[in-house]
């Protein structure tokens, strides 16, 4: 069981490799394709689809010589070894987020439930013939192939549509940019790409750490009710893809109030998630941790709100990170990421030693809570210059006044 665990586990590190092509899509794309100019947006499109795939192809290629060099150190059977290198290929064909911008950009962002369906269809249909019948490991790491191929092949095919559908977009993956097209793309996609590097780094060290320091057994607790506290807070996630091109329109528009508005709009909408949230933590955390494990495990509501509670600060920074993305300070979101990463690693370790499962699950805490606050006072700080206090009236006029045709003057 363990051993099962384990590999998904080391190929999820080498995932982080990935580019995040979905933002530079939107924050270069937006522009060219609401305003008609298609044969730009290819480009762009085309320079997203080429990180995605060299990105895939690095990733397998550090995934293959990660099991080579480390997989003896990691405890794997030599005799294993050669169908984790196989599975590593997998690796190369995981990276489809071009397709995630361009159904935001075509207002069918819905189709990603389509991509996450068709995952889940052969995942839960192979994995129950895999019980049924018995199987053994290899089997099941065919399974999990087959279910990112099967995502990958629907994302693909529904993004292709999308653009058909778009019409006067055609698609050359070759196609080079033009000067002016995207000024700075490659230091954008880096820097965003490597903030989300920082943050699977961040999520997955603590599991790492506790398994090193209280075993396995306290491993497995601590993964689990991690992905319990994120799995209740993943409907807010999915509204930082849905920010981007919001963002990037009022920018365009200058509309900073209108910027203002829409961060303060969820700002309270996430605070009143994030309440409901810990009233269910409060309820059921304890028989959900019961109910995964299979065992009952003393203390796991206050581990589960613990957890719940990084994943709602988590859940603050959703609306924080696309803006400073879009108003070009994500150098400063991907300074952050270091400078709370580097405090977080001593901390845990620290906490973990003093407090054991709890102590890991509040070092999170604490990491969240610093993440939150230097991201929000720029933030702030930008407000407060460019869309201080509350938004100027709009100037009334006879239309206004009297209705279309009415008698009103000015």
């Amino acid at each position: 069981k363990m051993e099962s665990q384990s590999r998904p586990q080391y190929q999820r590190v080498f995932r982080t490799l990935h580019l995040q092509s979905w933002q530079p899509l939107l924050h270069y794309g937006t522009d060219p394709f609401t305003n008609g100019r298609r044969a730009q947006f290819s480009r762009v499109l085309a320079f997203c689809v080429r990180a995605d795939y060299l990105s895939g192809g690095v990733g397998w290629l550090v995934g293959t010589l990660g099991v080579a060099l480390f997989g003896t150190a990691m405890g794997w059977p030599a005799a294993d070894q050669g169908a984790a290198m196989l599975y590593m290929t997998t690796i190369a064909f995981m990276n489809f987020s071009w397709s995630a911008g361009v159904f935001r950009l075509c207002n069918s962002f819905w189709l990603n439930m389509l991509v996450d369906l068709s995952g889940t269809l052969v995942r839960t249909v192979g994995s129950g013939l895999g019980f049924l019948y018995h199987m053994g490991l290899d089997y099941y790491l065919l399974v999990w192939s087959m279910t990112q191929l099967a995502m990958f092949t629907t994302s693909t095919g529904l993004g292709l549509l999308q653009l058909r559908l778009a019409g006067g977009i055609r698609f050359n993956p070759f196609a080079r940019l033009a000067e002016g097209d995207a000024p700075g793309i490659w230091r954008f996609t880096l820097s965003t790409s490597d903030n989300h590097v920082l943050s699977s780094v961040f999520n997955q060290f603590g599991t790492l750490l506790v398994g090193g320091l209280l075993g396995p057994a306290d491993a497995a607790v601590y993964r689990v009710s991690r992905q319990i506290g994120e799995g209740i807070a993943k409907p807010a996630q999915l509204m930082v893809p849905a920010l981007y091109p919001e963002f990037i329109r009022l920018r365009d528009r200058q509309d900073w109030y209108g910027i203002k508005r829409v961060t303060v709009q969820l700002f309270l909408t996430i605070g009143g998630f994030s309440i409901a949230l810990m009233g269910v933590a409060m309820l059921m955390g304890n028989i959900l941790l019961t109910w995964m494990l299979h065992v009952h495990w003393h203390g796991g509501r206050h581990l589960i709100m613990l957890m719940l509670g990084s994943a709602v600060l988590g859940l603050g920074i959703v609306p924080l990170e696309p803006l400073l993305t879009v108003i070009g300070q994500v150098s400063r979101v991907l300074r952050t990421r270091i400078i709370v990463t580097l405090t977080y690693l001593p901390l845990v370790y620290g906490m973990t030693r003093l407090w054991r499962l709890e102590g890991a699950a509040a070092a999170g805490v604490v990491a969240g809570l610093i993440m939150f606050g230097i991201c929000l006072r720029p933030v702030l700080a930008w407000f407060g210059q460019m869309a201080p206090g509350r938004a100027p009236a709009r100037p009334v006029t006879a239309e206004t006044q009297g209705g279309e045709g009415g008698t009103g003057t000015s």
